[in-house]
């Protein structure tokens, strides 16, 4: 594993931009098309990044798709094997951790015309966001349109497809939150119980 990987993807022109002291290893692979050369967008790597071994990157035709975007920030860490769709924009920031086989998925396909195949539909999109020191556990699925919070884990296996509250632990599949990590767990856990308790009789007061 070495970072000349990096550097020589950025020559190319799949990689916009790779900070200090980032790793990329030998073996990641990279999907990108007709980047403009101008453009701010495409793969834009901070530092103190690692990109370990068989990752798949895919930004797909960026002349085609104005939203393919990919925004890495300052020590994250990819284990192996995942795959990070940036087709409709992928933001990840600081200290994020994404566990080994994950999917960041930006991109998936429509599929309610039972007239077509599916593999005929058009695609559809959806901006993702990983905060800050959040954790995306072992062959977790992240769905397009999806935010997770800052410090946020979600646990292994799981498959996300809405947003995760900061400090939220989410599990499952579909993902559930199931506590908060916080030093003032308790007081968390009592206030969304309290605004959970007011919003479901608001909504039957309704009928």
């Amino acid at each position: 594993m070495n970072n000349n990987f990096g550097i020589d993807l950025v020559k190319i022109g799949l990689i916009k931009s790779v900070g200090a002291n980032t790793v990329i290893d030998d073996n990641v692979e990279v999907l990108l098309s007709n980047c403009p050369p101008e453009s701010k967008r495409g793969i834009n790597i901070g530092c103190n990044c690692i990109i370990y071994s068989r990752n798949r990157i895919v930004l797909g035709d960026m002349q085609a798709n104005p939203d393919a975007n990919m925004v890495m920030g300052n020590n994250v860490a990819v284990n192996a094997g995942g795959y990070l769709s940036g087709e409709g924009g992928l933001e990840i920031e600081d200290y994020v951790l994404i566990g080994p086989n994950a999917c960041i998925l930006s991109a998936g396909h429509n599929y309610m015309d039972a007239s077509r195949k599916i593999q005929d539909q058009v695609l559809s999109y959806g901006k993702i966001k990983i905060k800050k020191d959040a954790w995306i556990g072992a062959s977790s699925v992240v769905l397009q349109g999806v935010t997770i919070g800052a410090g946020a884990v979600v646990g292994a296996g799981s498959v996300v497809t809405k947003d995760i509250p900061s400090m939220a632990i989410a599990v499952g599949n579909p993902a559930k939150i199931i506590k908060y990590r916080s030093l003032n767990n308790d007081k968390i856990e009592r206030k969304r119980l309290i605004r959970t308790f007011f919003q479901k009789t608001f909504d039957l007061l309704k009928f």
